[in-house]
Parts: structure tokens; sequence; C-alpha cells
């Protein structure tokens, strides 16, 4: 037993570099792991949540969904709409999160009064009864504010929705001004809509739609 223990020390004297050297990178390598997966810090200052959101945003353009999840959430919770719009943006697709329409149309609904996109999501979710949430005369209403504001996304669901209505002026108006964005959608239903008009019904809507400007 002793001779055992003898030569168990003799090992570990001519070893004793190798295993301090591995126990040194080991310590090193669980420091430099608890501090890269422990997250973002929870924001103290409006500075720190600034740098969250644009942390955020940074990661959600390169679609590190989860990522960017665990640094908008501090700003969106303390009212940055652009934080609120983009955690809209994942729990409606599922990106990073599980798809969650009610919170998706919550984080939209937060961030409407700063963001035209918002306004447009918020108001095309109800208008399609992904949400039982909001009347669908109110988001009719959101949905034509998101159009005059410029919103392409709008202006084409309200083309759209004017051809299927019959109401053929309306659809022709909005529908012009979607194309303008180069939406093959919105030509497609441009021609069936100026197919329903006269020419001096056309003539009086081109010169409107040439002189729209995008609200503020």
């Amino acid at each position: 037993m002793s001779n055992r223990l003898y030569y168990m020390k003799v090992f570990f004297l001519q070893y004793k570099a190798f295993f301090l050297g591995g126990l040194l990178v080991f310590v090193l390598g669980f420091a430099l792991a608890t501090l890269v997966f422990q997250g973002p810090k929870v924001p103290e200052t409006e500075e720190d949540y600034t740098n969250a959101l644009k942390t955020g945003e940074h990661l959600f353009e390169m679609k590190r969904y989860e990522e960017a999840f665990g640094y908008l959430v501090y700003p969106g919770e303390h009212g940055y709409p652009k934080a609120r719009f983009l955690l809209g943006e994942m729990y409606y697709n599922g990106w990073g999160v599980g798809k969650d329409n009610k919170r998706a149309f919550e984080n939209y609904k937060l961030a409407s009064d700063d963001l035209i996109e918002a306004r447009y999501m918020a108001a095309s979710m109800a208008f399609r009864g992904e949400v039982k949430d909001m009347p669908k005369g109110v988001a009719a209403a959101m949905l034509t504010e998101a159009a005059y504001h410029g919103s392409k996304r709008a202006q084409l669901d309200l083309g759209v929705y004017s051809l299927m209505s019959a109401d053929f002026e309306q659809a022709y108006f909005w529908l012009s001004l979607a194309a303008q964005n180069g939406s093959e959608r919105a030509e497609k239903a441009l021609e069936e809509a100026a197919g329903r008009l006269t020419d001096y019904q056309r003539g009086l809507l081109d010169a409107e739609i040439k002189g729209f400007v995008a609200r503020k």
C-alpha cells in the first residue's frame, strides 16, 4: 500500500505542471462561459436601455432572435416603441419565442402611437380576426390612418378590400400608391380596378394620386 502511494506521489510531482495547467484552463473557461451565457444585465439607466435596444436591434437584423429577445425585453417593458415593435414581430412570427398572437398584438398596439408599421400590424391582425380585442371598425380606421401615413402594406390591404367591396375608385387610389413600391400583387389588382372605371374617373384619381403626400 505504501509503495502504491509512493509511486502516485512521484507521478503527481512529475506531471504537476500539466495538472495545474489543465485546472487553470478549466477554471478560466468556466468563468468565460459564465460571462458569455449569463445574458444581458438588467438595465439601470436610460443609457443602459438605449444600449440594450441597439444590441437587440443588431441581433434581430442578424436573425439571432433568441439572443435579441433577451436584450429587447427590457427596453420593451420600459416603453421603447421600437423594442415593442420588434417583440411583436418575434411573437407574431415565432422567431426566437413561441408564436403568440395575443402578445404580438399587445406589443404592436403599445407601439402603434409612435410607429406606423406597428399601427398597421395591430390593425391588420384585428381586421383579419387574428385577435378579438379590437372592433373591426376601429381596426379599419387604424388601417386607413396607416395608409395615409405612407404604409405600403396598409395601402395594398385597403386597395384589395375596396376591390372586394366593389368600391373601385378607392381600390384604384390605394392600389396605385401601393404599386409605386413595386408590389406585383398591387399591380395585378390595379389592372382590375382600372378596368372598372371610366377614363374621366381615372384622370381625376391620377391627379389626386400624383399630389398625395404621406402624413407625418
